[in-house]
């Protein structure tokens, strides 16, 4: 007969290998293998959802980065190509502020070479209207502007304009671009 220690040393995986020798895994062992594989799972799922959660991050960035250099290049270019800024159709000093400019620099009609172009914020995106085409956005569906201001600036005789911009992920609003400069208008030297 057994005595109650072989009984309880043993787990029901114990078995005999033909040679007279219990072979198997005790409680214990199978317990402590259990609780490794475990840890070793809980860590490499954290690092895979560290790893998707930084990537996501870092393409919001990216995405509202791209967005704001959109904007910025067409208002540095815009701007520096102006002649004056159109004021009847500009809303300077607000966080939902358009900027008309007048210019010669577009292609048109060569009996009136003057030209409108027109930043400004609709339902969340930054727009440019160019005369004669049709505006489009220039920020992406995914991303809400917040504030897009203009602040006319003289220097002398020389006019410029401020541009501040913020920018944020519309699924995810914690992450936030914000942009400030400055350009001068071509017009302003040649007065």
């Amino acid at each position: 007969m057994k005595n109650i220690h072989d009984l309880w040393s043993h787990s029901s995986a114990t078995r005999f290998n033909g040679q007279g020798c219990l072979t198997g895994f005790t409680f214990i062992e199978v317990i402590l293998y259990v609780s490794v594989v475990s840890i070793l799972i809980g860590v490499i799922g954290a690092l895979t959802l560290g790893t998707i959660n930084n990537y996501r991050i870092a393409k919001i960035r990216d995405e509202l980065s791209y967005s704001g250099g959109m904007v910025f290049d067409v208002f540095f270019q815009e701007v520096k190509n102006a002649d004056e800024i159109y004021l009847s159709t500009s809303v300077l000093d607000s966080d939902s502020g358009t900027l008309s400019l007048k210019t010669k620099f577009q292609i048109g009609n060569d009996d009136d070479p003057t030209r409108f172009v027109d930043l400004y914020l609709y339902e969340g995106q930054v727009w440019v209207r160019r005369e004669g085409e049709d505006p489009y956005p220039l920020t992406s569906e995914s991303v809400l502007a917040n504030k897009l201001r203009f602040e006319r600036t003289s220097f002398g005789k020389f006019e410029g304009v401020r541009l501040y911009l913020d920018l944020k992920n519309k699924i995810y609003p914690s992450e936030v671009f914000s942009i400030s400069t400055f350009a001068m208008l071509r017009g302003g030297y040649v007065k």
